[in-house]
């Protein structure tokens, strides 16, 4: 069995920000990026908690990051097969690095063990932020011819 873990956190996703302050002042993080941050980790312990320890070997990562629609949208946007995709800020690895940060030491020792990640940025009805790490140990590598 694929060693797993899943959650979602509710809510505007707030995406990786640099640290502030200047190049003569103590850099820091703001404060909304470090309790979004919070969130993440607290959520990827309760998922941890069956596991004896972070997840070892190579990892996938996926991210769903859904925005609510614009209150301007029309029935017939919302329709259309191409229509949900959110093409506005934020970008998607400044979503991916939060995300990859926060479960740094929890879901996994490192996140250089991150092998393969996905991102998709869309647009729903609710707000939210979907996270999976999925181990891909025993999952052969694709070769690929350059």
């Amino acid at each position: 069995m694929t060693a797993r873990i899943k959650f979602i956190i509710p809510g505007d996703v707030v995406p990786w920000a640099r640290a502030g302050g200047g190049k003569t002042v103590i850099k820091f993080t703001p404060a909304r990026q470090r309790n979004y941050m919070g969130m993440i980790r607290a959520e990827a312990h309760r998922q941890m908690e069956s596991f004896a320890g972070p997840l070892e070997g190579p990892l996938q990562l996926k991210v769903v990051a859904v925005a609510l629609w614009p209150k301007a949208t029309t029935k017939a946007r919302r329709a259309a097969a191409d229509g949900a995709w959110k093409t506005t800020k934020p970008d998607a690895d400044n979503i991916t690095k939060i995300v990859k940060d926060a479960l740094n030491q929890i879901a996994y020792a490192d996140d250089a063990q991150v092998s393969f990640s996905s991102c998709w940025k869309i647009l729903g009805p609710k707000a939210g932020l979907l996270v999976e790490v999925i181990s891909l140990a025993g999952v052969p590598a694709p070769t690929i011819e350059l």
